[in-house]
């Protein structure tokens, strides 16, 4: 199951969310937007995590109470929710391919990627959805499923057991909210 929702939220909750994270917030520079201690690459960016009563709070829930309504999701449960910011990098910085394949988590949830900005740097969903947390693929076993582009407003729900990553931005800024989400039907949820 992968959906696409534009607008899960009206232009002026886009817009608080957009000024406030690239205009006042303080963020903490990593050494890998992908994975910790990533030694198949580096590319590097900014995360904010946010805690219990943050300034975006209110609209972090909106962005979680509308696109549950949308898939249908009872009692959607917030596990974690953070923020990303990837800057454009010098190509000889960058290297080669993609931002390494990921899990955000290894228990079973979805993920709701709520993109702050338009950008460039796609987000890639891969047909491998491990089944456990030491189920790591082979790269050849990894198939792209999906591609979305950032788009201010837009919303991507997938299986948070399946593999992504993003491309890394070579244009503009790329910033995204990215929640991971429980709920009661969670196994049900086509």
């Amino acid at each position: 199951m992968i959906k696409v929702f534009d607008n899960i939220i009206n232009e002026f909750e886009q817009e608080i969310i957009r000024k406030y994270l690239l205009e006042q917030s303080q963020w903490s520079f990593i050494e890998d937007v992908s994975l910790e201690d990533n030694l198949h690459q580096r590319r590097p960016g900014f995360k904010i995590l946010f805690e219990d009563k943050h300034a975006l709070s209110d609209y972090i829930q909106n962005i979680v109470t509308n696109t549950a309504k949308k898939i249908k999701l009872k009692e959607p449960e917030l596990l974690e929710a953070r923020s990303f910011l990837q800057l454009p990098l010098n190509k000889q910085f960058l290297g080669e391919g993609i931002d390494t394949p990921h899990l955000d988590r290894t228990e079973p949830h979805l993920v709701f990627l709520y993109y702050v900005t338009d950008s460039d740097g796609d987000t890639i969903i891969y047909n491998y959805r491990s089944k456990n947390k030491d189920d790591i693929p082979y790269f050849e076993d990894v198939k792209e499923l999906k591609r979305v582009t950032p788009k201010q407003g837009r919303v991507v729900v997938f299986n948070g057991l399946n593999w992504h990553t993003a491309e890394q931005p070579s244009n503009n800024v790329r910033c995204i909210i990215n929640l991971n989400i429980y709920g009661k039907n969670i196994d049900k949820i086509k």
